[in-house]
C-alpha cells in the first residue's frame, strides 16, 4: 500500500494542514493529539474531494470525538483500527505482530475476527519474560542470535533469563511475502532492521 506521510492534529487540536497527495496513494491519520471541533470540522473539509484510501492508525481507546470523525468519513475508502471495528469500513488496521503464537495463525485469527484486514507490518522486537510477559525491546540488539524456525525470526536467551527475539531484512520480508495481505511498511523501519548473523 503506497501511503504517504502522516496527517493528524497539532497539540492544540487543530487540523495539520500539508497538502494531499495524489490520489493513487493513501494516507495515515494518527492520534498522536486528540482533535477539538474545530480541528474535526477542518480535517473533513480537506478530505471532502479526497478518493484515496484514509487509514486511522489510532492507538488511544476509543473516544468520542475521534469516533465521530471515523463516523464521518463513512462512504470513503477507510481502514480503522480495532477499537473502531463496530463502524463502515473496508478493513481493520491489525498488528503489528508481537509473537504471541506463530505468524500465520495469528494473522488467520485476526482475518476470522474482522473480515478484510490491513496488517501493521513492523518488524519484531520482543522480549518476552517469564511467565509470558513480552515487552518492546528498544535497546541494541545482539550482533547474533539463533535461528527460531516456529516464529521465523531470532532469538536469544539474555542474562536475566528472559528470551529476546527479533527480525533481520531476510526474517521480515519472508514473513511478509507469506502474509499475502495489503499491509503498511515504514521505509525507515526496514532502512533500520540488522545485518545480524547467526549461531549454529
Amino acid at each position: 500500500m503506497n501511503l504517504s506521510a502522516w496527517y493528524g492534529f497539532t497539540a492544540e487540536g487543530l487540523w495539520r494542514n500539508k497538502p494531499l497527495p495524489p490520489k493513487e496513494t493513501g494516507i495515515l491519520i494518527d492520534d498522536r493529539f486528540l482533535p477539538n471541533r474545530f480541528g474535526i470540522l477542518a480535517a473533513l473539509r480537506a478530505l471532502e474531494a479526497w478518493n484515496g484510501i484514509v487509514i486511522l492508525d489510532f492507538e488511544r481507546p476509543h473516544e468520542g470525538l475521534l469516533s465521530n470523525f471515523a463516523k464521518s468519513l463513512s462512504g470513503k475508502r477507510l481502514v480503522l483500527p480495532p477499537a473502531y471495528a463496530d463502524l463502515t469500513c473496508d478493513a481493520v488496521l491489525v498488528g503489528p505482530w508481537r509473537a504471541e503464537c506463530d505468524f500465520p495463525g495469528w494473522l488467520s485469527s485476526q482475518r476470522e475476527r474482522f473480515g478484510h484486514v490491513v496488517l501493521d507490518a513492523a518488524p519484531l522486537r520482543v522480549q518476552c519474560r517469564p511467565g509470558g510477559c513480552r515487552i518492546p525491546w528498544t535497546k541494541p540488539l545482539p550482533e547474533r542470535g539463533y535461528p527460531c524456525p516456529c516464529l521465523g525470526c531470532l532469538h536469544l536467551r539474555l542474562p536475566d533469563g528472559s528470551i529476546l527475539f527479533w527480525d533481520t531484512e531476510q526474517t521480515f520480508l519472508a514473513r511478509l511475502n507469506k502474509a499475502g495481505n495489503p499491509l503498511i511498511l515504514f521505509l525507515s523501519d526496514l532502512d533500520a532492521l540488522p545485518d545480524v548473523s547467526t549461531l549454529s
